[in-house]
């Protein structure tokens, strides 16, 4: 019993976390001062490196440019990862692993694993 109960307690409190990523968007501020950030710095970044780039000033420019925006994208899409959209953690699949697991623990024949669905690299 008292194993059972240290088991309970300690996924009570792992659930406790995930609900608190899930209900904790990224502030506005934040989202804000890097979107603003970004644009500034790759605005001014040509003027910096046009003397010493020359010509592959709009490459370097574009390369980082793409940079800073894609992980301004990536802090968006990782808001919520507890979604049912593209690119969320696979919370059934992770369920059925541990399901599998119990299955094979008690001799029994598990089910199959959960082929994924809706998910893409953007």
């Amino acid at each position: 019993m008292r194993i059972l109960d240290e088991r309970l307690s300690g996924i009570a409190a792992l659930q406790a976390g995930c609900e608190r990523i899930a209900g904790t968007p990224l502030p506005f501020a934040y989202t804000l001062l890097l979107q603003r950030s970004a644009y500034i710095f790759c605005l001014l970044l040509p003027f910096g490196l046009a003397f010493s780039a020359g010509w592959g000033t709009p490459l370097f420019t574009a390369l980082i440019a793409y940079s800073f925006f894609g992980l301004d994208a990536l802090s968006e899409e990782l808001e919520d990862p507890f979604g049912t959209q593209a690119n969320d953690l696979a919370l059934d699949g992770l369920c059925r692993v541990c399901e599998i697991s119990v299955f094979e623990a008690l001799g029994e024949t598990p089910p199959e694993m959960i082929k994924p669905e809706k998910y893409f690299y953007s």
